[in-house]
């Protein structure tokens, strides 16, 4: 018999290794991490959601613009921030999405502006009580008084990569 199961296997294992060393270029391309300075995230808006009168709560809601001039798509898994108003740290946020399958999360596509929407809730403290007080009064005037600004990271995903991305950006008007 001209090929044996060990010629087959043989050939077999050749041309596996002939295929990858052939693609080896464009799988390196597929598998590199995409390069994450170029993202830019930006404070769209920040918006009272809810105030609680009772408890002195207040919901903001935040919108990020996420935009990406690379070439490659992009995902995210999870956006981690501190949210200060007139310098003051007024909270932490997590907007996560670590439970959600890679298809299900917001793309970042080339090109493309992706929106995020965020709420974070405020508890009074006296550090804050001068930005809480400004929110009750519930005045467009007072809300664009403060100024805002966000420094937090976001684990960026490609298909095979996961790359933390910083950022700092304050509330354009």
């Amino acid at each position: 018999m001209f090929l044996s199961k060990r010629k087959i296997v043989l050939f077999g294992v050749i041309g596996a290794l002939a295929i990858t060393i052939i693609l080896l270029p464009r799988i390196q391309y597929f598998v590199s991490a995409p390069n994450v300075d170029v993202i830019d995230f930006n404070l769209a808006a920040v918006d009272i959601s809810n105030l609680s009168n009772n408890t002195n709560n207040i919901e903001l809601s935040l919108l990020f613009d996420v935009y990406n001039p690379s070439d490659k798509s992009v995902t995210t898994s999870k956006v981690e921030y501190d949210l200060f108003g007139d310098d003051e740290l007024l909270g932490h946020g997590v907007l996560s999405y670590e439970d959600i399958p890679l298809n299900g999360r917001p793309q970042f596509s080339p090109g493309q502006t992706t929106t995020l929407k965020s709420s974070i809730i405020l508890q009074p403290s006296d550090m804050n009580m001068d930005i809480i007080e400004k929110l009750i009064s519930n005045s467009s005037d007072s809300i664009n008084s403060i100024r805002w600004n966000v420094n937090g990271s976001s684990q960026i995903e490609s298909a095979f990569v996961i790359v933390e991305k910083d950022f700092n950006v304050d509330l354009v008007r």
